[in-house]
C-alpha cells in the first residue's frame, strides 16, 4: 500500500466518481483507475461497487476511508511541523541572561515578541552570570545569552543590546556620601565587598585593573556574586562596592555615586555560537535585532 495509492483512494470515495476524482488529483482517469485496481489487488479486497454514474464504497471500502483520513491527515501535519520546523516557527531555544539583563525594562518584552510572533516556540530562560553563561553557550547547554563582553573567538557571534557602567555604593551615613566629587584615591583606606572572581573574571580583572591605574588597590573584605547581595553587604556596614549604574532598585540608607576618574564601560550582548543551525533561535535573535528599544539603547 502506498500513500499515493491512499490520496487516489480518498479522493474517488469522497467523489464517487473516478472521472472528478481524477480532475481533483490532476491525474489522467486511466492512471487513477489502474492505482485504485494495483490497491484492491494488494488489499485482497473490493473497496468500490461499480455503478451506471459512478461508485459506492463498499463495506471494506468505508473501514480503509476512515483510516485512510487519519493517516493522510497525520502525515500532512507531520510534514507542516517540519517545514514550520525549518522556517523557524517551531522549536526550543535556552536562553541565559545575566543579572544586569535581568532588570533592563525591555528584556521582557523582547521574549513577549518572540512568543506573540511565533506562538510554537518554546523558550527556557536560565539566570545565570556572564562567565557561566559563555561556557554554557560553547558546550551546547543554551543557546544564546545576554551576557558581558565575550572574548574575541571566531566560534561565536554577537549582536550589541546595551551598555552600562561602574559606580560606588555606600551607605548614605558614609563620610563620602556627601561629597560633591568622589575619586579613587578617595577610597584608598576603605573595605570593599567585590564581585565574585569565578563568576565575573574578566569584569573582576578589568576594574582591578582600572582601579589601580587610578590609584587605588581595593581592600576586599568580601566577595559576592550578585548585587543583590553585595547592595544588602553595603548596607549593613561590611564596605563599599563597585555596582553597575543601573542598579536602581531601592535598598535603605545606600547611595550608588559616581568616580569621576573610573570608567570600566561594560558592554551588554546577545552571544550565540556561529554554528548553531536553530531556525528558531535564528528568529529570536532577528527579534532582538528589530527591537527599537534595544535599537535606541545601542545608538
Amino acid at each position: 500500500m502506498e500513500l499515493r495509492q491512499l490520496r487516489y483512494f480518498r479522493a474517488v470515495a469522497e467523489e464517487s466518481n473516478f472521472h472528478r476524482a481524477a480532475a481533483r488529483l490532476r491525474v489522467a482517469q486511466p492512471a487513477l483507475s489502474r492505482q485504485i485496481h494495483a490497491l484492491e489487488e494488494s488489499l485482497g479486497v473490493v473497496l468500490f461497487e461499480r455503478q451506471p454514474r459512478g461508485v459506492r464504497l463498499s463495506q471494506a471500502g468505508e473501514t480503509l476511508l476512515e483510516d485512510a483520513r487519519r493517516v493522510l491527515d497525520e502525515i500532512a501535519r507531520a510534514q507542516d511541523r517540519v517545514q514550520r520546523v525549518h522556517r523557524g516557527q517551531v522549536g526550543l531555544i535556552r536562553i541565559g541572561f545575566n543579572e544586569i539583563a535581568a532588570r533592563k525594562p525591555y528584556l521582557p518584552s523582547l521574549f513577549q515578541a518572540t512568543r506573540a510572533r511565533y506562538p510554537d516556540i518554546e523558550m527556557k530562560l536560565t539566570l545565570l552570570t556572564s562567565q557561566p553563561q559563555l561556557e554554557a553557550v560553547r558546550n551546547g547547554q543554551i543557546d544564546a545569552g545576554f551576557l558581558f563582553h565575550r572574548p574575541a573567538d571566531r566560534e561565536l557571534l554577537s549582536l550589541a543590546v546595551d551598555e552600562d557602567d561602574y559606580a560606588v555604593a555606600m551607605p548614605s551615613s558614609h563620610k563620602l556620601a556627601t561629597r560633591k566629587r568622589i575619586y579613587l584615591s578617595d577610597m584608598r583606606d576603605q573595605p570593599f565587598i567585590m564581585m565574585s572572581q569565578h563568576s565575573n573574571r574578566v569584569l573582576y580583572d578589568r576594574l582591578i585593573a582600572a582601579c589601580v591605574a587610578g590609584g587605588l588597590v581595593p581592600r576586599q573584605v568580601h566577595e559576592a556574586n550578585n548585587e543583590f547581595a553585595i547592595v544588602n553587604l553595603v548596607a549593613a556596614g561590611v564596605g563599599l562596592a563597585f555596582i553597575n549604574r543601573s542598579f536602581a532598585h531601592a535598598v535603605s540608607d545606600v547611595v550608588l555615586r559616581v568616580i569621576e576618574d573610573l570608567s570600566v564601560p561594560v558592554r551588554l550582548e546577545l552571544v550565540w555560537r556561529q554554528d548553531n543551525r536553530s531556525a528558531a533561535l535564528a528568529r529570536f535573535v532577528e527579534t532582538v535585532a528589530a527591537s527599537d528599544q534595544v535599537a535606541r539603547h545601542r545608538r
